[in-house]
């Protein structure tokens, strides 16, 4: 982009601060972070698969899935009430300590500010009607900010979990994990297929940083490290490489040969 278009370049690095921030996006994803946290949890939940044929990494990758949707299947039938545990907790905790005074009233619109602040201090307008307020977090994460939390509380019967998006509804939860998935058997009882070529599994290459392994200390204790024995790409068999291969097909080995 500097390169490209540096006069852009400067405007970003100008007003980044001003532009660039989660209140300035859509409100159809109700999330309250920007981060590629998930992605790099998904990374390392598959580091170990990656040199997989793509098959059996697929395979991999749906059996991981089916795991993790029933274990929150069953979470999701111990839950009870009308919205996730966890935002509960969250509503209660911005429930404290707000300090927060609702100046005016009228017909689900109010403006507060903080306690004891003078004429000129910030104010802010919540519409429970709209479920919207001037600082913008209602509608970025579909829970109520402070300024709507301090104007529902003060509203005689009203509830927090009623001005909270669907999307945090246990309900909701329940409907994202109730689907079927087919069952199919293990890969040796899956159909043959012939293609003409000899598809390879990703050749990886170690990436850059310090490894994460660990070295005990000379005082602590442990077994002795489990031997791994080496698994032949040809014919998936253990205890060779592939250059010693005596069980697959010889034009398979030559064409593993050719392209290392």
């Amino acid at each position: 982009m500097a390169k490209a278009k540096p006069e852009a370049m400067k405007y970003l690095l100008q007003t980044h601060k001003k532009l660039w921030t989660r209140s300035q996006y859509l409100f159809g994803s109700k999330v309250d972070y920007v981060t590629n946290n998930l992605a790099e949890s998904f990374n390392k939940w598959i580091k170990k698969d990656k040199g997989k044929h793509l098959d059996d990494l697929l395979d991999t990758f749906r059996q991981k899935l089916l795991i993790k949707w029933n274990m929150r299947k069953k979470v999701a039938n111990k839950f009870e009430g009308k919205i996730l545990p966890h935002i509960v907790k969250k509503l209660r905790e911005d429930s404290y300590n707000l300090d927060i005074d609702v100046i005016t009233e009228s017909d689900g619109v109010a403006e507060v500010c903080a306690k004891g602040s003078s004429d000129n201090a910030f104010r802010f307008v919540v519409n429970l009607r709209q479920r919207t307020c001037v600082c913008r977090v209602w509608q970025g994460t579909g829970l109520p900010c402070r300024h709507a939390i301090a104007y529902i509380t003060s509203i005689l019967g009203a509830k927090l979990e009623d001005y909270v998006d669907d999307c945090y509804l246990v309900e909701k939860f329940r409907a994202a994990y109730g689907g079927v998935t087919p069952s199919i058997p293990d890969k040796s009882m899956w159909p043959k297929a012939t293609h003409g070529f000899f598809m390879h599994p990703p050749l990886l290459k170690s990436t850059a940083g310090r490894s994460k392994n660990r070295h005990k200390g000379a005082l602590e204790g442990g077994s002795r490290k489990k031997i791994k024995r080496h698994e032949c790409p040809i014919c998936h068999q253990l205890g060779h490489h592939w250059y010693t291969c005596k069980n697959g097909d010889p034009a398979d080995i030559a064409a593993v040969e050719q392209q290392r």
